[in-house]
C-alpha cells in the first residue's frame, strides 16, 4: 500500500511536564523540528488518532480525563476540542474501527470503559460502558472485525475478552472472560496481525512476545507461541517489556525492552504467524513507548528516563532499524504518536 502525505507530525506525551510536544519529521533526513507545545491540566499518557485522521485523543491520566484535539491539516497544528472526565486514570485509549467510540483501560482502577464520540471529534460526557476487570488493565483494542475487544492485564497474567457492539458502543464480557499465557509472562500491550487471525502481546515480566490464535466467530484467544525479546545471556530480571507495534504489511513486529534498553524486532512467518528474531536495536533509557510511521519507513522511540527521542530509518524488506538521530524532548516521555498530514486540494 502506498501512503501519500503532505507531512508527518509526531506528538509526544511528556508526563512530568504535563505537556504534549508536537514535532514535524523531515522525511529526507529524519530530523525532528518542534513546532508547538500544548499544556494540559495533568500528566498526559496514551494517545491515538481517529481512523479518519481528523482527531487526536490523549489520556490525561492524573486528571482522570481524555483530551481531544482537532488535527488541522492545513496549518499542521492541533486545536483543542476540550477535556472529558471519564472517572478513571486511563493507561490506554483507542477508538473503535469506525471512530464513533472511544475505548479506555485503567491500570490503577482495574476498569475499562467506552464513551461516544461526537461528530466534531470531541468525547461526549457520560460513559456507554464501565466494567470492572482486575488491577493492571494495561491496554485495550478492538479486533479487525470491530466485534470484539481485548485487554491485557499484567498482574492477573491474562488477556480479558469482550464483545463490542459497534452500533451502541457498549462492551460486554465474553465467556470465558480470560485467556492466559504461560505462568509469569504478564501481557501488557497488544497488536493484531492485519491478515492472519492472530493477536500478539508483549509480556512485561516474561521479556517476550506471545502469539494468540483468534477465533473469529467466538472472539476467544489461545496462546500458541512465545519468543524472547532479549539476546542470549542477558539477565531477564533486569528487564521488562513495554510496548509493541506491527508493520502494516504484517511482515514484522517490534517490542521495547526496558532495562536492556532496546527495540526487539521479529520477522513474522506469513503462514503460521510465528516469530523469528532479527535482533535488538539500541535505544534510550526505559523505552516505554515507540511508534511506527504510517508508511513503515520510520520508527521513533522515547526514552522515559533519558528524556529523549530516538529516530530510526526502517528497512521495509529486512525489518532492521538504523538509528539516525537522538533528540532531547520533554521530561518523562511516555507516549509517541505519528500524525499523518494529508494533501489538501
Amino acid at each position: 500500500m502506498t501512503h501519500i502525505f503532505a507531512a508527518l507530525l509526531v506528538a509526544v506525551s511528556a508526563g512530568k511536564d504535563q505537556t504534549v510536544h508536537l514535532y514535524q519529521l523531515d522525511r529526507k533526513t529524519g530530523a525532528l523540528e518542534q513546532i508547538a507545545k500544548y499544556d494540559l491540566p495533568g500528566s498526559p499518557g496514551s494517545q491515538c488518532v481517529s481512523p479518519d485522521g481528523k482527531t487526536l485523543y490523549v489520556s490525561v491520566r492524573s486528571a482522570n480525563s481524555v483530551a481531544a484535539f482537532r488535527i488541522d491539516h492545513k496549518e499542521k497544528t492541533l486545536v483543542s476540542l476540550g477535556l472529558t472526565e471519564i472517572g478513571a486514570n486511563a493507561a490506554y485509549v483507542a477508538t473503535d474501527r469506525t471512530g464513533r467510540t472511544l475505548l479506555w483501560a485503567s491500570y490503577s482502577g482495574g476498569v475499562i470503559g467506552s464513551h461516544a464520540i461526537s461528530k466534531d471529534g470531541s468525547v461526549k460526557n457520560g460513559g456507554l460502558s464501565r466494567i470492572e476487570t482486575a488491577r493492571c488493565a494495561h491496554a485495550i483494542l478492538p479486533d479487525p472485525s470491530n466485534r470484539f475487544a481485548f485487554v491485557p492485564h499484567t498482574g492477573p497474567n491474562a488477556v480479558y475478552q469482550f464483545h463490542f457492539d459497534a452500533k451502541s458502543g457498549k462492551l460486554s464480557k465474553n465467556n470465558p472472560l480470560t485467556a492466559s499465557p504461560a505462568i509469569g509472562l504478564e501481557p501488557r500491550h497488544l497488536a493484531f496481525h492485519p491478515k492472519l487471525p492472530i493477536l500478539y502481546c508483549d509480556d512485561e515480566k516474561g521479556d517476550s512476545v506471545t502469539a494468540y490464535k483468534l477465533n473469529r466467530d467466538t472472539g476467544q484467544l489461545k496462546a500458541f507461541d512465545t519468543v524472547s525479546t532479549l539476546p542470549a545471556g542477558f539477565d531477564g530480571s533486569k528487564n521488562t517489556c513495554a510496548d509493541i507495534e506491527i508493520s502494516a504489511d504484517g511482515k514484522f513486529i517490534y517490542a521495547s525492552n526496558r532495562g536492556h534498553n532496546s527495540i526487539a524486532g521479529f520477522a513474522i512467518d506469513a503462514n503460521t504467524g510465528k516469530l523469528n528474531s532479527i535482533g535488538q536495536f539500541d535505544t534510550g533509557e526505559t523505552p516505554r513507548s515507540f511508534n511506527l510511521g504510517p508508511n513503515g519507513k520510520w520508527l521513533i522511540a522515547a526514552g522515559q528516563r533519558s528524556h529523549d527521542l530516538h529516530i530510526y530509518k526502517r528497512n521495509t524488506k529486512s525489518g532492521k532499524l538504523t538509528k539516525l538521530h537522538k533528540q532531547a524532548t520533554g521530561q518523562g516521555p511516555s507516549w509517541v504518536q505519528f500524525i499523518p498530514i494529508k494533501n489538501l486540494k
